[in-house]
C-alpha cells in the first residue's frame, strides 16, 4: 500500500468517525428533547430542610472501633518488623561477682605513629593475592592481582611504585614495602590462593 493510499484510507475513516458522531448527536438531541427537561426534579417540591436532617444514631461508626495495641514502623524493611501480641516486659537480675573475682583485663595499651603506620603497610600488602606462578627459562614468574588490576612480576620487581617482590615460591610469594614515616621494611607472605589448585 502506498503513502497516498494510505492517506485516502485514513482520510476516509476520520469522515465516518464524524459522520457516527454527527449521527448520535442528532438522536440524543430528538428523543431527550422535552423529556429531559420534565424529568428534573422540581426545586419547590417537599424537600426537608438541611436543619432537619439527622443521623441516623444505630449506624455503627467503623472509625471508633478501631484501636491499635501497638504502634509499628511501617517504614522499616519486611524482615525486620517485628510484631508481638504480649507488651514488652524487661526484667533484669542484679548482678552477682564472686568475692575472689578478678578485675576485667586492662584495655590494650594504645599503638604509637609508628605501630600504626606498619598496621597500615602489612594490610596493604595483604590486600594481593597470589594466584599462581610460572617457571620459563629458569626463571619464576608470579601471577598476582589487588582486585583492581592483574600483576605478572619477576623476583626484585616493584609493583605500584613502592611494593618490592622478595622471593617467588610455588606455595608463597613474599612482599615487602618501606614504611615513609620511620624508613623501616615490612614483609608478608602471601600463599598462593586456594582456588588456583589444580
Amino acid at each position: 500500500m502506498t503513502n497516498q493510499q494510505k492517506g485516502f484510507v485514513l482520510i476516509g475513516l476520520f469522515l465516518a468517525w464524524g459522520g457516527i458522531m454527527a449521527y448520535q448527536l442528532s438522536d440524543n438531541s430528538e428523543s431527550t428533547g422535552d423529556n429531559f427537561v420534565s424529568t428534573l426534579p422540581q426545586a419547590n417540591k417537599n424537600l426537608p430542610s438541611v436543619k432537619a436532617l439527622s443521623l441516623n444514631q444505630a449506624f455503627p461508626n467503623t472509625r471508633q472501633l478501631v484501636t491499635f495495641s501497638q504502634p509499628r514502623n511501617i517504614f522499616a524493611p519486611i524482615g525486620l518488623r517485628k510484631v508481638s501480641t504480649k507488651p514488652n516486659v524487661s526484667i533484669t537480675a542484679p548482678i552477682i561477682t564472686p568475692k575472689n573475682a578478678q578485675a576485667s583485663p586492662a584495655p590494650p595499651p594504645a599503638l604509637s605513629a609508628s605501630d600504626l603506620a606498619a598496621q597500615r603497610a602489612r594490610q596493604q600488602l595483604n590486600q594481593f593475592r597470589f594466584l599462581g606462578y610460572l617457571t620459563r627459562g629458569g626463571e619464576s614468574q608470579a601471577f598476582l592481582t589487588n582486585g583492581q588490576a592483574i600483576y605478572i612480576v619477576k623476583q626484585g620487581e616493584m609493583l605500584e611504585g613502592h611494593v618490592q617482590v622478595n622471593k617467588i615460591e610455588p606455595e608463597t610469594i613474599v612482599l615487602s614495602t618501606q614504611i615513609l614515616e620511620t624508613g623501616n621494611h615490612v614483609q608478608a607472605a602471601i600463599p598462593l590462593t586456594p582456588e588456583t589448585h589444580g
